[in-house]
């Protein structure tokens, strides 16, 4: 499922165009700045706009520690397990925030809440991989 703009509120917008703008390709900048222009958005706008909290039905049951929103979706990364008799892919699964971009499997900030939740596997989901 691909992220529409016009169903982002103008608090989400906000926060999209601040985490995420510089990792697009021009064409899609051009289309989500055009998305700002056709909501009447200034910069000083999104300035405010990105301080405010997104309120966000959590249907999901997460809610991104980075943004505020309950929009995610599954990623899969695939790591090889070597074993003495030989080697098996593992599918990891975890999810991705599609306003920020932010994964918390995948999180590098330091801090002692963020290695308790590592270290109580809150951040993983791994599945063998079915061929």
């Amino acid at each position: 499922m691909k992220l529409k703009l016009k169903e982002l509120s103008d608090i989400e917008l906000a926060k999209f165009v601040k985490y995420r703008l510089h990792d697009f390709l021009e064409n899609s900048k051009q289309k989500i700045i055009e998305e700002v222009k056709v909501r009447n958005l200034t910069n000083e706008d999104l300035d405010n706009l990105f301080d405010l909290t997104i309120n966000t039905e959590n249907e999901t049951g997460f809610i991104c520690e980075q943004c505020g929103s309950s929009r995610f979706y599954k990623e899969t990364d695939y790591e090889l397990v070597q074993k003495s008799y030989g080697s098996y892919e593992v599918a990891v699964e975890s999810n991705r925030c599609r306003i920020c971009g932010l994964n918390p499997n995948k999180n590098t900030q330091k801090g002692l809440i963020n290695k308790l939740k590592k270290s109580l596997g809150l951040y993983k989901d791994t599945q063998l991989k079915r061929n």
